[in-house]
């Protein structure tokens, strides 16, 4: 090997440690993201299946109930 060959292979060595360390840090802050975003679902779902059952629901007591549910959401 000459010396070109060493340094150039120990140039993509670098190149390839540092783009690792990126991707890894850009891999876990999108993991968070991902984690965020399914609780919101997650709340809206809840929300969804609140109104759905005020729509449906013909007990006087029960819609303040779920209007107090929604309120706290």
């Amino acid at each position: 090997m000459n010396w070109i060959q060493i340094i150039v292979g120990l140039y993509f060595a670098f190149v390839g440690a540092y783009l690792s360390i990126i991707l890894a840090r850009v891999l876990r802050q999108n993991g968070r993201v991902l984690e965020r975003m399914d609780e919101g679902f997650r709340k809206m779902d809840e929300g969804f299946k609140l109104i759905a059952k005020l729509i449906v629901e013909e007990n006087e007591t029960t819609r303040k109930e779920i209007l107090t549910a929604l309120g706290k959401s």
